[in-house]
């Protein structure tokens, strides 16, 4: 699939990152995208520019595969207003679009988000961009995946204060304790970024445009994931919790049965729970000096 030119919006997030990396590894011919313009250093060592997509309508390039992740965030909606909020995410797709209506693609992948089967305007814009690009190439005729991503785990994880998982390596490598907040069960169910994007790119080297589907990863309570990331750490575990209220259960979970088959028809094995751990664990340990 990365035989030829590839276009990666948001490419300073963290599908972004392993978008870049993945093509970059592949000898892609890359035009990357993100908020403002800065060279982007990659785990190789090769350097990378990143141009502010505002200049996307002025590159000329025919049938890029188009990776398109950028979309402002949950910690945006909550700090701006709720119609400058939604008409900035609209003015990004809207700029994609354009820039695929003019140059053609011959795939799109759109990572939307778990939140769009929920309210707000977080959700909202993720549902308006499954239905603006899914309605796109199917006018054009162009393969286009879109995912619904739920949690991820693996290298370029970017949010290390407010990720659960990130949280918990964070507090065993600096020799704990694991300081859990929630007074209930808390159910995640972590996708490999890596997995996320080869089964995003098998499915579009196929030619294929799947119904809107969930990322999934093993059903995993917080503390059950702190003592599972303790044992692969090899480090001693003490949690910190508070007693639970009886309150209901925070449950955010992808359905396997799509992604699980999507993955099997590519020969693809998603990654186990203890990889992902090792993998999440060792970016943060080398990038951050954890």
């Amino acid at each position: 699939m990365f035989e030829g030119p590839v276009i990666i919006t948001g490419a300073g997030g963290w599908l972004g990152q392993a978008a870049l990396e993945l093509a970059a590894r592949a000898g892609a011919e890359i035009y990357a995208f993100g908020a403002t313009a800065r060279m982007q250093t990659l785990r190789d060592g090769r350097v990378i520019a990143i141009r502010a997509l505002g200049d996307l309508p002025r590159l000329e390039v025919k049938t890029a595969l188009v990776l398109h992740m950028a979309f402002l965030t949950r910690e945006h909606a909550s700090g701006m207003e709720l119609a400058d909020y939604m008409a900035t995410n609209r003015a990004i797709a809207a700029t994609v679009e354009a820039y695929i209506r003019r140059q053609g693609a011959r795939g799109v992948f759109v990572p939307s988000s778990g939140a769009a089967y929920g309210a707000g305007p977080y959700g909202e814009g993720k549902r308006e961009d499954e239905a603006r690009f899914g309605a796109l190439g199917r006018e054009l005729g162009v393969p286009c995946v879109v995912m619904r991503v739920f949690n991820l785990a693996g290298p370029f994880i970017n949010k290390l204060t407010s990720y659960a998982l990130a949280c918990i390596i964070r507090d065993l490598l600096a020799g704990g304790p694991v300081r859990l907040r929630a007074e209930h069960p808390v159910w995640r169910g972590y996708a490999h970024v890596f997995d996320v994007l080869n089964i995003a790119l098998g499915l579009l080297a196929a030619g294929e445009s799947p119904p809107v589907f969930d990322s999934w990863g093993e059903p995993v309570e917080l503390s059950e994931l702190a003592a599972r990331a303790a044992a692969v750490l090899g480090r001693p575990l003490t949690i910190e919790r508070p007693a639970w209220q009886n309150g209901a259960a925070d449950v955010y979970l992808g359905d396997a049965t799509p992604y699980l088959a999507h993955a099997a028809r590519l020969g693809l094995q998603p990654a186990a729970l203890t990889r992902q751990i090792e993998d999440t664990a060792d970016y943060l340990g080398r990038c951050f000096s954890i």
